[in-house]
């Protein structure tokens, strides 16, 4: 099994651990649940939190400082650990979330850099799938998409993909075009929607890269 710390073949420069971190911080925040005690955390989640320690002060920040974002993510990871149930969290909620923490921290996304918190297309990467991503935060999986022997995909699935691959473009500064999203979706064949299909669902390109505004 994978170790947390094991990066050598990994396409991202983020540590898997900050990875977690990022989507427990944005998990917490989308599902509201406040801030809570963070003076026992876990080893394991004490790990995480120096990764996130480490991604956060190997960029530059103008807006909230690294100590203060680090008790957010802290108090973040305490609050669902200490959930009643599992916390869900779907890409497409990630990649809202986790713009506006890039705007309040004063992080801009930049070719070639890493980034915290990082897309959600690293994490997929990195884990193979978003549901083992969450599986691996301890999130609840995620039954958006399509399922075996489903034709169809759902609409929650159509706005994920569209969400993951703009936020995907806008980290490797690239266009978001039909013609790429025919490209990465060829690249995901059978996770994602078809360029055509997708166009058809919103009625245009331009209608489909607004959902994920």
């Amino acid at each position: 099994m994978k170790s947390m710390n094991d990066s050598a073949a990994d396409r991202s420069h983020t540590a898997a651990p900050a990875l977690i971190g990022a989507l427990l911080h944005l998990a917490a925040i989308d599902a509201g649940l406040g801030s809570a005690t963070s003076s026992a955390l876990s080893p394991e989640d004490s790990e995480i939190l120096t990764e996130v320690e480490v991604a956060l002060r190997n960029q530059t920040l103008s807006g909230r400082g690294v100590d203060d974002a680090l008790a957010e993510v802290a108090g973040s990871i305490a609050s669902v650990r200490s959930s009643a149930s599992p916390v869900p969290l779907t890409a497409a909620k990630y990649e809202r979330q986790r713009t506006a923490v890039l705007g309040q921290l004063g992080v801009v996304s930049s070719k070639g850099a890493s980034v915290w918190p990082p897309t959600s297309q690293t994490a997929v990467q990195r884990f193979g799938s978003w549901n083992e991503a969450l599986k691996a935060a301890g999130l609840a999986r995620s039954s958006v998409g399509r399922a075996k022997g489903q034709l169809r995909f759902d609409e929650a699935a159509y706005d994920q993909a569209i969400a993951t691959f703009v936020a995907d473009c806008d980290d490797r500064d690239l266009g978001a075009t039909y013609k790429a999203y025919g490209e990465y979706a060829a690249e995901h064949k059978g996770e994602v929607p078809s360029a055509a299909a997708v166009r058809k669902f919103y009625g245009s390109w331009n209608a489909a890269l607004a959902s994920a505004g």
